[in-house]
């Protein structure tokens, strides 16, 4: 049809409207479509945009119903034409339709935002205005997608990622914010103020901080480490970078980036413990070297002296004077001989046979010897053993007089009275076995800690020890190919760590393990 023909046809669509040629011009030209139908909603006009959206000619449309045509039931048209009798101000305040029509004859989509209009107010036909949103909606769609894109950038990030406005609502909260601290997103974004996510003042100089050109610039403040509070009070160190959003220069938000540096501190520990460790073995392998030539120059003249006292003391007999003096030659000299054996024990002057060993085992009988003892009579026994533990490579004897020390020297520290924690588990993907002895005692103090395992170093009092005992339980382990760590802090007790290495061959797999402890006989 010609656009002078179709011309005529608005015409006759509008006759007795006494619409003027301008309003006709405006509508032909407009790049909205106009469609125009009468009450049985059967279309009586189309301009030519609505029939570029179409694809139809004005031919095929008049024989078309608005339903049809836009995908509405004749309910939510027959709504509309009804609503069409109200005030002007009613018509403003109605919801557009948003439809997609798609082009019969390309297939191109088209979104628009349908409008229901009359005319005059005494005419039984009606207008349906279409404005093309298209370029709009392609907009929108995109800008969802990318929207969804940085939402899932974001959410993936193992960090913890918080935004919040200026009068500290939280309006960002990703999954590693919620992993870190414990809220939900719902949560954080309707309880919690940004300040709550940090001790008393320190949000307030995080702020004070971005404002400044100090720490990475106006706006910025580059890994700064703080401390974030959990939802259940938990202090948490952190490494903080963020800064302040802006529009047109106004402050309109704040961000920041929270980097859980737990995981990093415990490695940094490590490595410090491992480094002190290597300091101590190559420490003690030189005491280890010296102890050796020290204890055999010194056993031969001690045989020696042994010898004679007791020879002369036989002869002498009780009654003589010098018996007494005689008794004391040789009690000393048996304990410069217990010296000896020690430090021919830390020098690894022994060899002795290794075979598989159970230390779950080797724990209850250690114990089922000293709990008859009286210093243990007033100590609570906790036992925490892995009935699953594998079994290693070593020396029965020798580990039970490992065990055995860290037991009483426990049991001392607390001087008889208190909680004595003994477990064993599997540590590095089962690579390891730990065992670990805690008590409730006062503690090591900071400036003893490092020197525990030194030869001849005891905090007992003159006479009560040699200061050989963990130096020698060190050398056990080492010689077993494991390790031997204390932690404590003074006024909370102690715990000496064990490790040894599970063996993949000789010892067998998994076995039952008969736990028998004070707490867990059948």
């Amino acid at each position: 049809m010609s656009v002078g023909s179709i011309t005529q046809s608005l015409f006759n669509a509008l006759d007795g409207l006494g619409s003027p040629l301008m309003l006709a011009t405006i509508i032909e030209g407009t790049p909205n479509g106009v469609l125009v139908a009468d009450r049985r909603h059967m279309i009586h006009y189309a301009n030519p945009s609505a029939l570029r959206m179409t694809g139809f000619d004005i031919d095929d449309l008049q024989d078309r119903s608005i339903p049809d045509l836009l995908g509405l039931t004749e309910a939510e048209v027959a709504v509309e034409c009804r609503s069409l009798a109200g005030p002007p101000e009613a018509l403003e305040k109605r919801p557009r339709h948003e439809l997609i029509i798609v082009n019969r004859t390309s297939g191109e989509r088209y979104y628009v935002e349908a409008s229901f209009l009359r005319p005059h107010p005494e005419h039984d036909r009606y207008a349906v205005l279409l404005v093309d949103i298209n370029e709009r909606k392609q907009l929108e769609i995109e800008l969802r997608r990318r929207n969804s894109f940085f939402h899932k950038l974001i959410d993936s990030s193992v960090d913890g990622i918080i935004a919040s406005d200026m009068k500290g609502r939280l309006i960002l909260f990703n999954q590693g914010a919620q992993q870190l601290l414990g809220y939900t997103e719902e949560e954080a974004r309707r309880d919690v103020h940004v300040t709550k996510l940090y001790p008393e003042g320190e949000a307030e100089s995080i702020i004070r901080r971005m404002r400044s050109d100090q720490y990475g610039g106006r706006g910025k403040l580059l890994r700064h480490e703080l401390v974030a509070i959990t939802n259940t009070g938990t202090a948490i160190p952190m490494s903080f970078s963020g800064g302040i959003i802006y529009d047109d220069g106004q402050e309109i938000a704040t961000f920041g980036i929270f980097t859980d540096l737990r995981r990093i501190q415990k490695a940094e520990e490590d490595l410090q413990q491992t480094h002190q460790m290597l300091q101590q073995s190559e420490k003690m392998a030189g005491l280890g070297r010296l102890a050796a030539g020290v204890a055999h120059e010194i056993n031969n003249p001690m045989s020696g002296i042994m010898l004679y006292a007791n020879l002369a003391r036989e002869e002498l007999g009780d009654e003589h004077a010098s018996a007494a003096d005689l008794d004391v030659i040789i009690r000393e000299a048996e304990r410069c001989k217990t010296i000896v054996s020690d430090l021919l024990e830390f020098s690894h002057e022994h060899a002795y046979d290794m075979g598989c060993v159970d230390l779950n085992d080797i724990i209850t009988k250690t114990l089922a010897l000293l709990e008859m003892q009286p210093l243990f009579h007033n100590i609570r026994l906790e036992l925490d053993l892995d009935p699953e533990l594998m079994s290693i490579q070593g020396n029965a004897a020798k580990l039970s007089q490992v065990v055995m020390n860290l037991l009483i020297n426990a049991a001392q520290a607390m001087d008889g009275r208190g909680v004595l924690r003994v477990a064993s588990r599997t540590r590095a993907h089962g690579g390891m076995v730990e065992l670990s002895i805690a008590d409730s005692g006062p503690g090591i103090d900071a400036v003893n800690l490092p020197r525990i395992f030194d030869p001849f170093f005891t905090t007992k009092a003159q006479g009560k020890g040699t200061g050989l005992g963990l130096s020698v339980s060190y050398a056990i382990v080492k010689e077993h190919k494991g390790t031997i760590r204390a932690r404590s802090e003074e006024g909370k007790g102690a715990t000496f760590m064990l490790r040894f290495p599970i063996m993949e061959t000789g010892c067998g797999g998994r076995r039952e393990t008969e736990t028998i402890g004070r707490e867990e006989t059948s």
